[in-house]
């Protein structure tokens, strides 16, 4: 590794720890408002749309992000988003809320996430990118794991705790954004985003429509994307009240998925580097069919954390291709278009996905929201499996020139 990369790495790694404990936490907030303040399904669906739903943003601030410095944005964005989520000390019986102070760090993430891979797609080399994301992923797992299980524990003994848990993630939310915000940049790549620029849905149609081999990527993340967010509407509803969980299974099961990205992010990281984004991405979706399997047998804690096992072994892989997979695709210079475009295209499918896992917990078991998403999951596996297949074609045809190592 170069000293950028270097050095790179070394805020990476230490931001990931404030990163995994905030991250956890927005992520259980649907069960928390469930569990504490028996949240309507309504709401339950509005919680995990608002994050999704946000992301669509992403295509009309890709060209002010490319033109300015990533750095300042990550660190504004993380204090005007993360910081009002303080105010749920104070307030935290109010639903609504919750919903909306969700719904406005959502937006800074729309403008955190974007900029933050774009610093990293400049300062990780090709052959480094995935094993040194997936080494700083396994320190942001070990925080996660242990934020839930400290909160899943003082939720037990406390039932007022969960007070406090949003309010002190987004603290260290900012402390981890600050600490990544003074990564120093490649020289000769500060200027290099801001060489196209186009409208927001220019920039849609022109990477989907130029670019065939990203738009079958974005086809297969979107078919697990409807799945992915069906579920997540309706699992508060399986783990609450069908399975009645306590409070420290409830959070506590969230350490295991966390546990796996410990130990398995590197090797992901490193299978990424060697076989690509769209074959891992079979496999990792492949894998999730095999969670939903086992969270319709789950009976009880027992079952539902083997389930959430298999899960997180699936979501290693999968958030791995979904932070570093469209910067592999991108030209020189484009990496924050093609982010952006892959961002903005998950709010475009949890407009679909939420509403229906809502729709089925409403009217039938929510387990039945398990069939859909193993559909949807087997469907994005064999679209990713057949690019993965024609990108090694091509490369075998076209020699190995310009051709990256994971494509032959």
């Amino acid at each position: 590794m170069d000293r950028i990369e270097v050095e790179t790495y070394r805020r990476h790694r230490f931001a990931a720890l404030f990163e995994g404990v905030f991250g956890v936490i927005i992520w259980s907030t649907p069960e928390i408002t469930r569990k504490a303040l028996d949240a309507p399904i309504l709401l339950i669906t509005l919680i995990v749309m608002a994050p999704a739903v946000t992301q669509t943003l992403a295509i009309f601030v890709a060209g002010r992000i490319a033109a300015s410095r990533p750095r300042r944005l990550i660190r504004t964005a993380a204090i005007l988003g993360r910081t009002p989520l303080i105010l749920l000390a104070f307030f935290s019986r109010d639903p609504w809320l919750i919903l909306i102070l969700i719904t406005i760090q959502a937006l800074a993430s729309v403008t955190i996430v974007s900029a933050w891979n774009s610093v990293l797609r400049t300062n990780y080399t090709a052959p480094n990118r995935g094993t040194l994301f997936g080494r700083a992923s396994r320190f942001q797992s070990i925080a996660a794991a242990t934020a839930v299980i400290g909160t899943g524990i003082w939720a037990r003994h406390d039932g007022e705790a969960y007070r406090w848990f949003i309010p002190l993630a987004a603290i260290l939310g900012v402390i981890g954004c600050s600490i990544f915000s003074s990564t120093p940049l490649r020289s000769h790549e500060k200027a290099a985003p801001s060489a196209v620029r186009l409208s927001s849905f220019g920039l849609l149609l022109d990477v989907l429509v130029k670019d065939a081999r990203f738009r079958r990527y974005e086809i297969g993340f979107f078919l697990y994307g409807l799945g992915f967010m069906a579920l997540a509407t309706a699992k508060p509803l399986i783990s609450v009240d069908t399975l009645d969980l306590e409070w420290d299974v409830l959070l506590g099961a969230k350490a295991i998925p966390s546990i796996c990205g410990v130990f398995l992010a590197p090797l992901f990281g490193r299978w990424m580097d060697r076989i690509g984004p769209p074959r891992l991405g079979a496999l990792s979706f492949a894998c999730l069919v095999l969670y939903a399997g086992a969270l319709a047998l789950a009976r009880g804690p027992v079952g539902y954390c083997v389930a959430e096992g298999v899960f997180g072994t699936a979501m290693t892989g999968v958030l791995l291709i979904w932070n570093m997979g469209p910067v592999a695709f991108a030209p020189g210079g484009r990496a924050m278009h093609y982010m952006s475009v892959h961002v903005a295209l998950v709010g475009v499918r949890g407009l679909i996905g939420h509403p229906i896992g809502g729709v089925i917990a409403a009217v039938a078991d929510p387990r039945w929201v398990l069939v859909f998403s193993s559909i949807a999951w087997l469907a994005g596996s064999l679209v990713m499996a057949s690019l993965g297949r024609r990108m090694r074609e091509d490369a075998k045809n076209q020699g190995p020139k310009g051709t990256s190592s994971w494509a032959t």
